[in-house]
């Protein structure tokens, strides 16, 4: 209480509010970059396949939470290194130590916008990760139906699937059955195939993207080149099957990923996983939906210190610190997955280790937080670079 009758009210609410514009624009930039990798794929559905403006967007929706998980944290670390640097710049860090304050009060404002941002982090990844998953397979499954529309067209020759042509020449919606449909199979250069049929009907496996035509009463033609064989066989029932997990280059869409799972789902998963390395890999899994968001807290303690030290180094500098952070801290997610395979290391140390590191370098530099010192870690990390080149040579 003493701590906080020291810090200006006003001066809080404007931390805040730089700390929230900074976190939001650096948030939609970030979670932007990483979707745009997939508005080019999904952009073929609306050129070539007419899909819906409206699919589009829910595509584009659904597709946002699996970046969150790395967005959040990386556009928190972002917003406090720079604002926190931008103060020290403009010499604000100082008056504030010739004031006589501890510097440790920008705990409380900085630590109550992480706590809104593992908050967030954690309901992301546990609820509306998994949730916006299942949604985006389903309105994928929608705009591949409506992509191929095979059934909804009568007379017309649809090309829509690569190396194959349908042909139908009745559609009955009501009993969802098709009549006169024809089918070209040019998918093998080595087999070319014609299936005709008087009836069938149509229908989507929504786990494995398969798509089966149910004919009946018809005839197939299969010439195979390698051979120069002609067949020609009559059947009452066949069914041809294509997968269209490669007409959307939406990414592996035929199952649910492991992240893209909850817990209950997982736990499910792990009941059933056979291999060793899988249900390492489950339950990293599971514990990784806590560590991945708590990584925000675990970034107050660097980032506070790190932000109060940057001096003048360019405009950019806070953009680059966390850039190089935010690699350094998966990198080192990256690396002690692979220790605890090798090691057999218990998962929930293991993915707790990487926030441990960063809390370890944080409580290193608050040991001088409050001390005026005139070098920049620009300048540090020179004379650290100079002295390994002497050391060399």
């Amino acid at each position: 209480m003493k701590l906080l009758r020291k810090i200006p009210l006003k001066f809080n609410i404007y931390l805040l509010k730089e700390l929230a514009s900074i976190l939001f624009l650096s948030l939609g930039i970030l979670t932007f970059i990483l979707v745009l990798s997939r508005l080019g794929k999904i952009a073929d559905l609306v050129i070539n396949k007419g899909v819906g403006f409206k699919d589009i967007l829910a595509l584009v929706a659904f597709s946002v939470p699996p970046y969150l998980t790395f967005t959040l944290p990386m556009a928190f670390l972002l917003s406090v290194i720079v604002v926190l640097g931008r103060l020290s710049t403009e010499n604000e860090i100082l008056a504030l130590k010739a004031s006589g304050v501890n510097l440790t009060w920008l705990f409380v404002p900085i630590t109550f916008v992480g706590l809104i941002v593992t908050t967030c982090g954690l309901f992301n990844t546990n609820v509306l990760l998994p949730r916006c998953s299942g949604l985006f397979r389903e309105t994928l499954i929608d705009v591949i139906k409506k992509g191929i529309s095979v059934d909804d067209k009568e007379g017309v020759f649809n090309d829509s699937v690569p190396g194959v042509v349908v042909y139908i020449n009745k559609v009955d919606s009501t009993r969802r059955t098709l009549t006169g449909i024809v089918v070209s199979d040019d998918r093998d250069k080595n087999v070319k195939q014609t299936i005709s049929a008087s009836k069938g009907y149509v229908n989507i496996d929504s786990d494995t993207f398969q798509l089966y035509f149910m004919l009946q009463d018809g005839t197939l033609h299969r010439w195979e080149k390698a051979t120069d064989t002609y067949r020609s066989v009559s059947f009452q029932d066949y069914t041809f099957t294509m997968n269209l997990s490669q007409m959307v280059q939406t990414g592996n869409v035929s199952r649910k990923l492991a992240y893209e799972m909850d817990r209950n789902e997982l736990k499910k998963a792990l009941t059933t996983a056979t291999n060793e390395d899988q249900r390492y890999d489950l339950l990293l899994e599971i514990y990784k939906k806590i560590s991945l968001p708590l990584s925000s807290l675990a970034f107050i303690i660097l980032t506070i210190p790190l932000g109060v030290r940057r001096k003048v180094e360019g405009k950019f500098s806070g953009t680059l610190y966390s850039l190089l952070l935010f690699i350094f801290y998966y990198v080192l997610i990256a690396m002690t997955d692979s220790l605890g395979k090798n090691i057999h290391a218990p998962p929930y140390i293991i993915t707790f280790l990487p926030n441990a590191v960063i809390v370890a370098m944080g409580l290193y530099l608050l040991r001088s937080l409050n001390k005026e010192e005139h070098v920049t870690i620009s300048q540090r990390l020179k004379y650290l670079w100079a002295y390994c080149l002497e050391k060399v040579k």
